[in-house]
């Protein structure tokens, strides 16, 4: 899947659209407006979700380190 949000503007939107991105391709959505499977998808376990998210985040170019 090559789906890339570019729904948000402004500030942080590069994160905003990073996470939705992650949460599309998590979820095997068709595009951010796929909300059955998106929500579908978001009634997994907490901790599943957070390691399905972190990894979707990894695959579409994205890391979360710590900053001080």
């Amino acid at each position: 899947m090559s789906y890339k949000c570019d729904m948000f503007g402004g500030e942080n939107c590069e994160q905003y659209n990073a996470m939705m991105t992650a949460l599309v391709h998590a979820s095997d959505a068709e595009g951010h407006k796929d909300n059955g499977n998106i929500y579908d998808f978001l009634n997994l376990p907490k901790s599943s979700l957070v390691c399905e998210l972190v990894d979707a985040l990894n695959k579409v170019g994205y890391q979360i380190t710590k900053t001080n």
